[in-house]
This record gives C-alpha cells, sequence and structure tokens, in this order.
C-alpha cells in the first residue's frame, strides 16, 4: 500500500502560529490516526475519510509542529512506514510563524562574486597597488588573466554596473533570483572582512549602482539576496580598532578578547575577528537597531544569505546560535515581510532548520556533496570516496524526508559556489556528466543555484593535482561568446525553463522510483502530475511508457537509452 504526504498536503501550507491546518495523507487506508507531541506528550486525533485518502483538522499549537500517523500497517512519519512508534527526528517537522516566501519555493538562484562577473565603469576599478592588504599591496589583474593562489590581493574590477548591464543576459537565461558575494566596503576581493556596513563598496558604484540595481530587477519581476557577513567583521572595522587599542572602549564589548591579548576570529583568521552576541552593543548594531545592515538594506534587497550562518553566536562560540538566527531572520521580515533570509551550513543543516530559525540553507551536506562525490570519485576536500547511485539516492531521500515540509523547496541547492571547486573542474572537464549533474540539480526539490559561469561551460586555471576551490574557483566571466560552451548553455536555460514552468519540479513532492543498478531516479509529482528523473552517468536501457521527454521536447515510448532524461508520463 502506498502512502504520501507533502507540502501540498497541507493547507494552508505557511499557516501561522496557533492556526489550525488541514493535513491530508494520500492512502488507500480507510481509517488511520493523526499523533502528534503536545509538551512532551502524544496526543491523538481520528481521522476522517477523504477522496483518496485520510485528512484532519488541527491547530499548530507550536513550531515546530511535530505528528505522524498510526494506520492499520503502522506508524508513518517521514521516514516512511514503521512497526513501532518512530523516534522524534522521524516526526513530519511542520513550521509556523516566519516562513520563507511563497516566491522563494522553488526560486532559480544565480550566484555572483560581484569582482569578477562584468566591468561596467573601469574607472571605478582598484589602481595596482593602490592600498595594502595585510601588509602588502593588492593587484589590479587584466580579466582574461587566470586568478591566482593570492585571491584576496587580486581585483579584477568587476561591479554592480557590469550586473545591470548583464541583466538582460541573465533575463533571457531565465534566472529569478541574484544572490551576490559581500558588497559592502572591505580591503579584499571577496569582501568578507567588513569595515563599514552601511556604505556599498566604491569600487563596485556605491549606493547609487545598488539602487539602480534593485529598481532595475524589481522592474524585471527579479530579487536580489545579499550576503550578510554578520559572523565577524574586518580588522580594519573602526569598531575592531577602538577595542583593540582601548580596552575600555564600548567597542571591547563586542569582540572576545583573552588574557594573553588574543582575540576569538573565524577559522584562527586574524583579520576576521569574531562578533559576541552576548553584548548588548553587538545586538543593537546587527539585530535590534534601525541601521543594523540586516534591515538598512531593507530598502535595496528581498533577503539575505548569512555567511557561516552556524558559527554566529555568544562569547567567541555559536553558544545560542539558534537564537541569533532567528532573531536576524526576523528583523529582516520585519523591514520586508516577504524577505528570505538563508544561511551557510556547510554540513548537517537538519537540527539548525528543525529550531525554526532561517528560511532554509546552502544545500551541501543533503545535495552538493553527495551528487559531487557520486559523479567525481572524490569528496570535497579532494580525498578519493566511492558512492555508487543507490548510496546517493539513500543520502538524498534521508536528507531530504529529515527537513521541515516546507523548507524542503526553499533549500539554496547547488552544485558549484565560491567557496568550493567548480562542478565542472571536479568532474576534470567531462561535460556529458556537468550536463547530466545540472538535470539532476533542477530535478531535485529546491531552489537551483547556478554559479556564474557554470552555464557556459567556465572551469578553473589550476591543475588537478592540486585540489582547491578557493580562489581558483573565482576567476573571471569570459564575456567573448567564443569561449562559451553553448551546448551547455542551451541545456541550462531549457533546465531553467522547466523549473519556472512545471509544478511538479517546482513544488512537488519526492518520491522513489526503482530503475535498476546503475541508475538514480526518482519520481516529482504535484496535484496528480507526475515527472520521472533518472539519472545514469555510464548509461542505462529504460523502459517507458508513453510519454514526454521534457528535455528534448519529444514523444517517446518503450526501449530509451539515456545518460539522464525528465519523463513526464502521459
Amino acid at each position: 500500500m502506498a502512502h504520501y504526504h507533502d507540502l501540498e498536503h497541507i493547507h494552508p501550507p505557511l499557516p501561522e502560529l496557533g492556526e489550525e491546518v488541514t493535513l491530508y495523507l494520500e492512502t488507500e487506508a480507510e481509517e488511520g490516526l493523526l499523533l502528534y507531541e503536545k509538551d512532551g506528550e502524544i496526543h491523538k486525533k481520528p481521522m476522517e475519510p477523504a477522496k483518496g485518502g485520510l485528512r484532519v483538522r488541527v491547530p499548530v499549537h507550536v513550531s515546530p509542529f511535530r505528528y505522524c500517523f498510526l494506520l492499520p500497517e503502522g506508524f508513518l512519519g517521514s521516514h516512511g512506514l514503521e512497526k513501532t512508534l518512530p523516534r522524534y527526528d522521524r516526526f513530519f517537522h511542520l513550521l509556523a510563524g516566519s516562513l520563507p516566501p511563497w516566491w522563494a519555493l522553488g526560486t532559480v538562484y544565480y550566484q555572483i562574486f560581484p569582482d569578477r562577473f562584468r566591468q561596467g565603469r573601469k574607472e571605478l576599478a582598484p589602481k595596482d597597488g593602490e592600498w595594502l592588504l595585510m601588509g602588502r599591496p593588492i593587484r589590479k589583474k587584466a580579466w582574461n588573466e587566470p586568478p591566482g593562489p593570492e585571491g584576496a590581493w587580486e581585483f579584477y574590477g568587476g561591479d554592480l554596473w557590469g550586473i545591470l548591464e548583464a541583466l538582460p543576459y541573465l533575463e533571457a537565461l531565465g534566472v529569478e533570483t541574484l544572490y551576490l558575494t559581500p558588497i559592502f566596503q572591505s580591503p579584499s576581493s571577496h569582501r568578507y572582512d567588513t569595515e563599514d556596513y552601511l556604505r556599498v563598496d566604491p569600487h563596485l558604484g556605491g549606493e547609487e549602482a545598488l539602487e539602480a540595481l534593485f529598481q532595475a530587477l524589481e522592474k524585471r519581476g527579479m530579487r536580489l539576496v545579499l550576503d550578510g557577513v554578520f559572523n565577524h567583521v574586518g580588522a580594519t572595522h573602526p569598531w575592531f580598532q577602538r577595542a583593540l587599542k582601548d580596552p575600555e572602549s564600548p567597542e571591547r564589548s563586542m569582540f572576545t578578547f583573552y588574557p594573553d591579548g588574543s582575540y576569538a576570529t573565524f577559522w584562527g583568521v586574524k583579520s576576521m575577528p569574531k562578533l559576541d552576541y552576548a553584548s548588548p552593543l553587538t545586538q543593537e548594531r546587527f539585530v535590534h537597531g534601525p541601521r543594523a545592515p540586516i534591515r538598512y538594506w531593507m530598502r535595496l534587497a528581498h533577503g539575505f544569505r548569512l555567511d557561516v550562518a552556524h558559527s554566529i553566536g555568544e562569547g567567541g562560540t555559536n553558544r545560542k546560535n539558534a537564537r541569533w538566527l532567528r532573531a536576524l531572520a526576523r528583523a529582516a521580515k520585519e523591514e520586508r515581510p516577504e524577505a528570505v533570509v538563508f544561511g551557510e551550513l556547510s554540513y548537517d543543516a537538519i537540527p539548525t532548520l528543525r529550531a525554526h530559525t532561517l528560511d532554509g540553507a546552502m544545500h551541501y551536506a543533503g545535495f552538493a556533496h553527495p551528487v559531487m562525490e557520486w559523479l567525481s570519485g572524490r569528496d570535497v576536500h579532494g580525498r578519493p570516496v566511492h558512492l555508487d547511485a543507490q548510496e546517493t539516492w539513500r543520502v538524498l531521500w534521508d536528507h531530504y524526508q529529515a527537513l521541515p515540509v516546507q523548507l524542503r523547496h526553499s533549500m539554496y541547492t547547488l552544485l558549484s559556489s565560491h567557496d568550493i571547486p567548480r562542478a565542472l573542474w571536479r568532474l576534470k572537464g567531462d561535460v556529458e556528466r556537468f550536463k547530466l549533474a545540472y538535470a539532476l540539480l533542477f530535478a531535485f526539490p529546491g531552489s537551483p543555484a547556478i554559479y556564474y559561469g557554470d552555464e557556459v561551460g567556465l572551469s578553473q586555471p589550476n591543475p588537478y593535482a592540486r585540489w582547491q576551490g578557493d580562489p581558483y574557483c573565482r576567476a573571471p566571466f569570459p564575456w567573448e561568446e567564443s569561449a562559451w560552451n553553448l551546448e551547455v548553455l542551451t541545456l541550462i536555460r531549457r533546465l531553467v525553463k522547466l523549473k519556472r514552468t512545471h509544478p511538479a519540479l517546482r513544488l512537488g513532492g519526492l518520491l522513489p522510483l526503482e530503475a535498476g543498478k546503475g541508475v538514480l531516479a526518482f519520481r516529482r509529482r504535484y496535484q496528480g502530475q507526475e515527472i520521472w528523473a533518472f539519472f545514469a552517468p555510464e548509461g542505462a536501457r529504460l523502459t517507458l511508457p508513453p510519454g514526454i521527454d521534457l528535455i528534448a521536447e519529444k514523444e517517446v515510448a518503450g526501449e530509451v537509452e539515456t545518460s539522464f532524461l525528465l519523463f513526464q508520463p502521459v
């Protein structure tokens, strides 16, 4: 007997705390109970028959609201049917109150590293040796030069005006939301060492350029997400300089100093002193005050990605991390109710997201890492690893089931980023596997993210033996179309269109699909419509009923040989 319960079976899907919701279960069972946790006890409520299944209405009294179903066959939780009452972590988790805006569910992101994307105004570019970064002069590089080992010191001169110029290209690609890595005044090219949160870097065009970009995106129905570096500041920030020089300064409380004179940093990097959220002054300047950047910039942005969100906390640690993530997200939404706030959670995001903190996370552990390990044979650190298709599916399926139901579709799902090696480079230039990876990205639940340049086949200049992402994954975008892989570009444009136009790909639940050894396969389902997805790096022969090959836009039936396929049965 099949049972199915996902986002489409929750009405309303984004409830407020205390609001009643209808929970529907597709099932052949004729009776069942809803079991839900309240104040540490299990409460029961009978379900009533409904077309094709059972339903029940219940108030969402707490967030997360944890529940499962008791059926004649056993207990049905997020991870399937079990004979005994599942652990709470195998219940469905439903959130209430502050939730992702509807537009963010399944939105197509495009990530831009501003210095490396496009130059709009040459006069804004930093000059060679214009200032010192950690005692060494910065370097101005030509656009066609490959990035070298001193990435933070290397400037190419990309700016926000250049992004504005590129909007017709991005609109034709079909992307809906731009995510920009930091744009606020900083001494490095990556700008994760902020020295003024209220000033858009003049070398990027300043606030004038940001406002022009924001307005142009709004006119196109597109959105903008900024990078919030709120775990640490740059060592050149005036607040830290005052704290460093004067132990009696109010700013001293914003940082964690040790008896030997050292201070807490991000990853031991002295140029990035860590903020202490136990300090009322830190709370005022980053969360509660009107000039807190997460509030201040909501007039020119639709959301924030929180850098190293897992590290934010008190006393030089991530203590009370969930509290401060909730506070930051709430602050943004108080200024713009339809804002999205997601976090960089490099490994297991489930505990943080189940604590009702953020609208989602960068989906490293539950997508990027296992997919690229399967397809490349190496993990994100370059170590050999072997996953077969079925093992990869089990990882994807486990993380999907464990996520709060509404966040399954707002996860920032990716293959490449500014922090990890580019997918094409990890695949040693294998374009067919790269195309398969991107087809999987767009077929899977979540909000797919294209890292700038991936869509035209941008790779890295470092030899494969030198395993490293940053800074080699941050090469300038090649605007000469002769350098583009048009086959890849055509595919990604098609995948974007499918994601935007097929509700089953945008909001559909995830279901297993048996397709034989060596094939990773699953179904996406929404309101009775299904899309079947197949991925086989070594190729596979499938036997299919009549239907449509969505990528090729042609009818297929019977035996089909393929390495990847998005199929809609008729």
